[in-house]
């Protein structure tokens, strides 16, 4: 797709007139090896790279650091310049000489060229501009025709035209337009690589004063930034229509685009007389050519309004923000802050399960929680994918992609998949053949994946190959193994497509670790939590009791309440949350439990509650008390109220949800309640009595930080099931 050069390449101008001065930056090993895969880098050293001036010669100069961060800001115009260099390259493969094709500029000739033909109207025009006789099509740069018949070298014209954007002098930095050239021509994403590395090194911003402008740069620049990979599950065809719409949990912008098989006339982008699209496209986006509307409104609360595009573009990409509160609108990177990550010990609070149901009413922030529990770790939530489950999901190929072999074999992957290597990546400290050595527990970043609504779609059917395999991590020492989600080597057979998978997937400079998931296969990371957004009515799926058994569940009701009075002053902070180290526990772990040494106190607890459960269905088994021994050992209680305390969340979050069903099914044979016997059985346990109702909260604190003392969780949980039998012959945990 060739886009104006020029009015792209004027407004990127000015954004590097606004930028007056460029950070240091140091190259880590990973970078060293991304640019060392460059065919004109001799080599790359801590703030410097050391290129060839020219391939055929041994001329070579150094570039400083600060160079790479031009080629991270310049990169939308740099790979817009490039398409048209795609185009020269294509004319030659015709078999066209450089005096053809000298002569093909010159007359604007579009039928000479099946290539050519083949451009829009509008493309064709913008070809002849920027290679024609004019300089300003090409920003003052050099011409690209050299005399009658020859042509000027591509890399050169390309460098020249670059070099004007950044406002550097042409002959001094040559090599710094070549560098970029090697960047777009690089086919193995060393360019995006580099830009998700150091766009936070950027005090990155642009700003535009008109509101359909600035829509137009900021689809512009995530289409250059990631081929909108964050907005792939929200981007969604109308039914009636061939325009598309963006939906979200933040928010929707309806018929946002419009998509076509081929370009389309400007009579087929207006209505009556007025525009509802701009005329020139903005990207090729599955297969369509993609128009972006021009209906933008300010603050005017229409279908599509800029603070709804906020919403929906800070919620997808929360690496980047948006201001409209100027006169003149700024999209910004939030990175030019520093990417902080807090130390796990003695901060954040291990979890059980690495798999958490957060069930409660629509509107309570349980999305929000989990966004803040990885925002807690790492400020550029770089930790945290937002999943939205939609209702057609019934195999697990929905979540981790499939292969295809439409146009030759290819694995069609998945955010949640690329999602799983990163966590991967941030949590190995080596690997040497079929063992992973992991980080520092206080190293490891723990990485959040919300899956929104998931019960939409029946979770035992497309979660079915996660489920299974969250019960064979194993923990031993700092090693750690999983069974296989997936195995690359099993799915594809073509080399080419293996490899392909390797790059999309981002493990292009980690051969060891793509070598251990060819051979072993892609697992459950340790350093992953899934969390599930639960709602329960008329349009979602119950859960079944294998699913209830492998998970954390949580009323977030009852845990985090939303209590009207603390709305504008907080009375509660929750804790930060992390993954365990473990999947058993042994003897030496219990020893470090203060409250309960040996387990004994404990085990004996759930055995008594079980006594209550075991003529029922909903009789507990040792995964059960294996749960609750790694509680207590995440928990560390240091008396009995707070042991107490791990009981009574051990039973709203891993008993209670398994008890449902109508009065029948809750009646025991002497016509008592299962739930009153289980009350008064628990209340023993407890040594609960009238003046004695309160316990240690284990995951929020007061807002100074000291211990938050709340009512029996559990009991209260019961009281609420019973008589909602009472009154429905029919009772469930869910909210």
């Amino acid at each position: 797709m060739l886009l104006k050069i020029k009015p792209l390449g004027e407004e990127f101008q000015a954004r590097f007139l606004a930028v007056s001065e460029w950070r240091e930056i140091y190259f880590s090993d990973e970078v060293k090896l991304l640019l060392e895969s460059l065919p004109d880098v001799l080599k790359v050293y801590r703030s410097t790279i050391k290129v060839k001036i020219e391939r055929q010669t041994k001329k070579h100069t150094h570039l400083p650091c600060q160079y790479v961060l031009y080629a991270v800001k310049i990169k939308e115009f740099a790979l817009a310049l490039y398409e048209y260099i795609k185009v020269l390259d294509g004319l030659k493969n015709e078999g066209l000489t450089s005096a053809k094709i000298n002569q093909l500029i010159v007359s604007r000739d579009t039928e000479s060229s099946s290539l050519i033909k083949k451009l829009s109207p509008q493309e064709q025009s913008n070809f002849f501009d920027l290679f024609g006789q004019d300089k300003t099509f090409a920003l003052g740069a050099k011409t690209f025709l050299s005399g009658e018949s020859e042509l000027r070298g591509e890399k050169e014209f390309f460098a020249s035209v670059i070099l004007k954007v950044i406002n550097v002098p042409d002959q001094s930095n040559t090599a710094l337009g070549h560098f970029i050239f090697s960047l777009c021509e690089d086919k193995s994403s060393v360019y995006s690589k580099l830009e998700n590395i150091f766009l936070k090194d950027l005090d990155f911003n642009f700003q535009v004063k008109g509101v359909n402008e600035f829509a137009h740069a900021v689809f512009r620049f995530l289409w250059s930034y990631d081929k909108f990979e964050n907005l792939r599950v929200a981007i969604q065809p109308n039914k009636t229509e061939s325009n598309l719409s963006i939906d979200t949990e933040a928010g929707r912008l309806p018929s946002v685009f419009k998509g076509s098989d081929k370009y389309l006339d400007k009579e087929d982008l207006i209505s009556g007389v007025k525009p509802r699209f701009f005329e020139e496209p903005i990207c090729l986006y599955e297969q369509k050519i993609i128009y972006l509307s021009t209906e933008w409104t300010h603050d005017r609360d229409k279908r599509l309004d800029l603070v709804m595009l906020k919403q929906v573009v800070e919620h997808c990409y929360p690496q980047f923000s948006i201001d409209l509160s100027a006169e003149s609108f700024t999209f910004s990177s939030k990175g030019s802050q520093k990417v902080t990550r807090k130390k796990l010990a003695g901060i954040f609070q291990p979890l059980p399960k690495p798999f958490l149901l957060l069930a409660g009413i629509s509107g309570t922030g349980k999305s929000r929680f989990v966004k803040q529990q990885a925002l807690s770790q790492c400020t550029d939530l770089s930790n945290f994918l937002p999943v939205a489950v939609r209702p057609d999901w019934h195999e697990p190929s929905d979540l981790l992609g499939y292969v295809s072999r439409i146009q030759g074999e290819s694995y069609v992957y998945t955010p949640f998949l690329k999602f799983i290597v990163r966590a991967w990546l941030d949590a190995i400290e080596s690997v040497e053949g079929d063992e992973i050595t992991l980080k520092p527990h206080e190293d490891i970043v723990t990485f959040w994946a919300c899956l929104d609504e998931m019960n939409l779609a029946p979770v035992e059917q497309y979660f079915a190959d996660y489920l299974s395999v969250l019960e064979t991590r194993e923990w031993i020492g700092n090693k750690y193994k999983c069974g296989s989600l997936i195995n690359p080597k099993d799915l594809l057979h073509s080399s080419t497509a293996l490899d392909l998978l390797r790059k999309e997937l981002g493990l292009d400079s980690h051969k060891n670790v793509w070598e251990y998931f060819l051979k072993n296969g892609i697992s459950i990371p340790p350093n992953l939590i899934v969390a599930g957004t639960v709602n329960m009515d008329e349009t979602t799926h119950g859960f079944s009791r294998k699913v209830i058994d492998r998970a954390f569940t949580i009323d977030f009701g009852d845990f985090f309440p939303n209590k009207f009075t603390s709305y504008f002053t907080q009375d509660s902070n929750f804790k930060s949350l992390t993954f365990a180290r473990y999947s058993s526990v042994s003897e030496a772990d219990l020893s470090n439990v203060k409250a309960d040494p040996t387990g004994e106190l404990s085990i004996k607890f759930l055995s008594e509650i079980n006594q209550t459960l075991i003529t029922t269905p909903f009789e507990i088994a040792y995964r059960a008390l294996n749960e609750l021994l790694i509680a207590i050992v995440c928990f560390l209680p240091a008396d009995n109220k707070e042991l107490v305390a791990v009981w009574d969340d051990f039973l709203m979050t891993k008993v209670l949800p398994r008890i449902e069903g109508d009065a029948e099914k809750l009646h025991l044979k002497d016509g008592v309640s299962l739930l009153s016997v289980l009350s008064e059985k628990i209340q023993t346990c407890f040594l609960i009595s009238s003046d004695q109702n309160l316990r240690p909260d284990l995951l929020r604190t007061s807002i100074s930080g000291d211990v938050l003392d709340v009512e029996f969780r559990s009991q209260k949980k019961i009281a609420w099931m019973e008589q909602r039998l009472i009154e429905n012959s029919f009772t469930s945990f869910w909210p």
